[in-house]
């Protein structure tokens, strides 16, 4: 499997990962609070009181990440693969800091820690792909520092 491959794959993967729970918390709310991720272990419920409003907009920030990943997935630009990357980590690293901060169901620990390290694995990874990818211009450029207006043109 060729690095561009792998790297539609992981983006592909995250967006799943994060879109599935957006389009739930934003088109169904208090199902969303009630029963994620399952009913027999509902995390989010735990931290009353359901507030429509609040879950909807998580859903619909969440959900903001889906077209950034569709057209990563599509075009894996290095530097669009590093952006959508970067902003999952930006919402997922704090994520995780939160929930290992306030533990609010201990026999599910475990899955919850798999859950919220899972996105931060693969964002974290994914760039590597990118590194030798050359930016759009980037071929024959020089690397030597620019003293003259006219050679910036």
């Amino acid at each position: 499997m060729s690095g561009t491959t792998r790297l539609r794959v992981g983006i592909a993967l995250l967006g799943l990962w994060q879109g599935g729970p957006a389009v739930w918390a934003a088109l169904w709310p208090a199902g969303f609070f009630s029963t994620f991720p399952t009913a027999d272990h509902a995390w989010v419920r735990l931290v009353p009181p359901y507030n429509e409003h609040l879950v909807r907009d998580f859903g619909l920030a969440l959900a903001q990440f889906l077209p950034v990943a569709v057209v990563c997935v599509k075009w894996p630009e290095p530097v669009f693969a590093r952006a959508v990357l970067v902003g999952s980590l930006l919402f997922s690293v704090p994520h995780l800091i939160y929930h290992e901060l306030h533990v609010v169901r201990v026999d599910d620990v475990v899955w919850q820690r798999l859950s919220l390290w899972f996105p931060i694995v693969p964002a974290a990874w994914l760039p590597y792909l990118t590194r030798s990818a050359r930016e759009p211009g980037e071929r024959g450029r020089s690397t030597a520092p620019v003293t003259t207006v006219e050679e910036v043109r």
